[in-house]
Parts: C-alpha cells; structure tokens; sequence
C-alpha cells in the first residue's frame, strides 16, 4: 500500500487524547485541532502535509475522530475509534477514500504515547509526545513509499 504511512498518521493523531485520559475526561479534547508536518517518501522525497482533525469523546474511555489531510500529492480522510484500558490503548481506523483499515496497539505513559500500526501488508511503529494543546507525532515505517511522518496538532482557537 503506497500511502500507508499516511494513513497510519492520520489514525494516530487521536491517540494523545487517551494520555489525557488518566485524569481528565476525554470529553475535555473535543473539538479541532490543525497542523502541519514533513512526509517522506522513500525515494528520500520530502513533501509538507496539513491536517485537520475533529475528536468526540461519547464516553470517558472512547474517543472518535475524524481526520482530513492533504499534500501536492494526495489527500485522505480517516475515521477512528480508540478504546483506553488502564495504560492500554486499542483501535481501529478506516480510510474512507481507499477503503484500506488497520488497528492499533500500545502504551500511555507520562506524556508518551508508544505503540504498533498493523494494516494488510504493512506496520509502523508510534511515537507520541503531548502536553497541554500540542501533538507531536512520529511515525518510522518500512515496506511503504512512505517512510517518515513528523507533525505537530494544535487546538484550534476561535474567536480570539
């Protein structure tokens, strides 16, 4: 899958949310968060992409998201639940213009979020450092175009 990275990214954005979890509501992330980032492709291509991401929290350990990217060379849109279970994390992710899915597995730790990215002929290992209204995501995958994606999110602010 070419732009799997992508798509891994775009799923693992919610993820700081579950962090947050372990002592303040999720219900506290609703909202949109915006950013921008580097993806780089194999080749050693490096191109910038820019998200925008919608979370609901319909219960404390649930969060559901909704994630539109785009760069000159593609766009997406992701849809994920994420489940939190003590420091547990668990999910799933759709890319609804692609039709391509995969789950997630991982750890929260103080401000860290670490895990694995598993989809049909692909994997990709997480890192995910949070504090306050900032998401710094990094993904390293192998057997993709995609290799790299480094971004930062932050809470949208409106009307300031």
């Amino acid at each position: 899958m070419p732009r799997t990275l992508v798509f891994l990214a775009a799923f693992l954005l919610a993820a700081p949310a579950f962090a947050q979890a372990q002592g303040v509501a999720l219900i506290n992330l609703q909202g949109e968060w915006n950013g921008a980032g580097a993806l780089q492709h194999q080749n050693g291509l490096t191109e910038r992409i820019r998200c925008q991401a919608l979370y609901a929290s319909p219960t404390p350990d649930q969060l559901r998201q909704r994630l539109s990217c785009k760069s000159d060379s593609t766009d997406f849109s992701i849809t994920s639940i994420l489940q939190l279970s003590g420091n547990d994390l668990s999910g799933e992710w759709s890319e609804t213009t692609r039709n391509a899915r995969g789950n997630f597995r991982g750890r929260v730790g103080s401000g860290l979020i670490q895990g694995q990215v598993i989809g049909t002929g692909f994997s990709a290992a997480i890192t995910i450092r949070f504090a306050g209204d900032r998401q710094n995501v990094g993904i390293r995958s192998a057997g993709t175009d995609m290799s790299n994606l480094d971004m930062v999110l932050t809470r949208a602010r409106h009307g300031r």
